[in-house]
């Protein structure tokens, strides 16, 4: 099998993987997906797209392209994404670059949107598994930090080394040790491989073990997913059916993890692996998201994509093989101050008391001063409320709302780790009680709920914010964006 055929193979498994598992993305359940229930449908993924902007930047930086490189890429083409897409374009557009740009307020810098983007590395790098992994790290970087960078690095070494032939499994383990033998992503494979070692499940049983014994409240965890990746690939044993649907059926992130794995068996044995039922769907002409076909030279096509990676590599050659760490996680820092901040008054009152502060604030538009003193400032777009709660308690937390010059349309994510209502100048907007972590976005809010709200410039409004039951760790977020996701500034907190 030629070099060709394998980067064929790796575009291809990656579509037609994606395809499979988008139907089941971020499912709680198991979905129990058989052959005859798969839906192959031909929509943007940026489990692909993200990666021709990378092409198109390596073909233009060469061997000198770093992380600094990709973030600059990032600003200049990518204008809107979601989670740590959206928190990294927010801090990129306040100067702050990698490493810290996928640090700074990131809660998702342990999740998959690095890990999803490896393949171009291994395929530019094939059977050059360090190399492939460090230019891992530094598209990592940009918007992930620690486990988020280690597991694209691990599946970007993984699928250099299947460049190579020999058995998948081999080159899990050898990827195995490109990260550090601590880090959560490393010890969840560790687990995985142990367990398949021991060869004592069926492949019915071990996505039944790694769905149970992995869960995250995140469903874009990238240890919770890579131990599904992990799973389907080992007890797949080279079937791509088999191994697809193992990894849909593990839930959670589905496309992610079925293109990943569908992605390394096309490396591994070739387009022509894939069923042909699946090959007979598969449009050359790629489905992207608008932005991403407006970059200048981005390829189009699945033709283009392949012919433009194997030149690339060609002119790459075979670069040294890095001889410092592969990646040493940026130190935590203090906040930069370019980014904005809000301000809470934290208050523990009988539910009558609460709501005669919140009459006398929206009154006299100011806090009594009384109350100063149980202000808090806070930069984190997650607000750690920790030190508040206890013994169940309920807190009101209090802040006003300052609109200058908002788009046509703002959307409210309010979530928090416990049950929350929400007031917005007395009317009340949110009563959620889920009892799920908060995960603080804007197209998935869980443990609370997302929306668009009306607001006008000039707007001054009373924000109540009630968090019941209360204990810690606790955290909670009250976000404002636009349609695209994006963080907007236009809404301010303070009181």
């Amino acid at each position: 099998m030629t070099y060709r055929d394998r980067v064929a193979g790796c575009w291809a498994g990656k579509c037609l993987g994606g395809a499979a598992g988008m139907a089941f993305e971020g499912v709680p359940y198991r979905p129990r997906l058989t052959v005859d229930r798969i839906c192959l449908q031909n929509v943007p993924n940026d489990d692909l797209e993200l990666q021709l902007v990378w092409l198109v930047a390596m073909e233009r930086h060469g061997l000198a392209l770093d992380a600094g490189d990709l973030g600059r890429a990032w600003l200049a083409h990518i204008p809107a994404g979601c989670d740590e897409y959206c928190i990294a374009l927010r801090n990129l557009r306040h100067g702050i670059m990698p490493p810290y740009s996928g640090y700074v307020d990131n809660c998702f810098a342990d999740g998959m949107g690095a890990a999803i983007r490896s393949e171009i590395w291994a395929a530019l790098f094939p059977g050059q598994s360090d190399t492939a992994a460090r230019y891992a790290s530094y598209d990592a970087m940009v918007d992930h930090w620690g486990d988020g960078v280690y597991a694209e690095m691990f599946l970007a070494a993984a699928e250099s080394i299947a460049f190579g032939g020999g058995a998948i499994a081999t080159a899990l383990r050898e990827a195995r040790g490109r990260i550090p033998a601590e880090c959560r992503v490393g010890r969840t494979i560790d687990e995985v491989f142990a367990r398949h070692d021991r060869g004592d499940l069926t492949l019915d049983d071990a996505v039944v073990w790694t769905s149970d014994h992995f869960r995250h409240a995140n469903f874009t965890d990238c240890a919770m997913n890579l131990a599904a990746v992990v799973t389907a690939l080992l007890w797949g044993e080279g079937d791509v059916t088999r191994t697809v649907l193992a990894a849909v059926n593990c839930g959670r992130d589905t496309d992610c993890t079925a293109a990943t794995c569908g992605a390394l068996l096309g490396i591994a044995r070739g387009a022509a692996a894939m069923p042909p039922e699946w090959l007979a769907r598969l449009d050359d002409r790629l489905a992207l998201s608008a932005f991403v076909e407006a970059v200048p030279g981005v390829p189009l096509t699945l033709t283009d994509m392949t012919a433009r990676t194997v030149a690339l590599s060609r002119r790459l050659g075979r670069p040294a093989p890095p001889t410092e760490p592969l990646y040493v996680p940026c130190a935590p820092a203090p906040r930069p101050a370019v980014l904005p901040t809000a301000r809470w008054l934290v208050t523990e009152l009988p539910a009558h008391e609460a709501a005669a502060l919140a009459e006398t604030l929206r009154t006299t538009g100011r806090c009594p001063a009384e109350w100063q003193d149980r202000i808090i400032t806070t930069g984190d777009l997650q607000v750690d409320l920790s030190a508040f709660a206890h013994d169940a308690n309920t807190l009101d937390l209090f802040t006003f709302l300052e609109v200058h010059n908002p788009p046509e349309t703002v959307v409210l994510s309010v979530t928090a780790d416990v049950g929350l209502t929400l007031w917005i100048d007395g009317v009340r907007l949110v009563n959620h009680h889920s009892r799920q972590l908060s995960i603080p976005s804007f197209h998935r809010a869980e443990g609370g709920a997302a929306f668009a709200y009306p607001v006008a410039d000039g707007d001054r409004k009373l924000v109540h914010l009630r968090l019941y039951n209360c204990l810690p760790p606790l955290h909670g977020a009250l976000l404002f964006g636009g349609l695209d996701n994006n963080h907007l500034e236009c809404c301010r907190l303070t009181i």
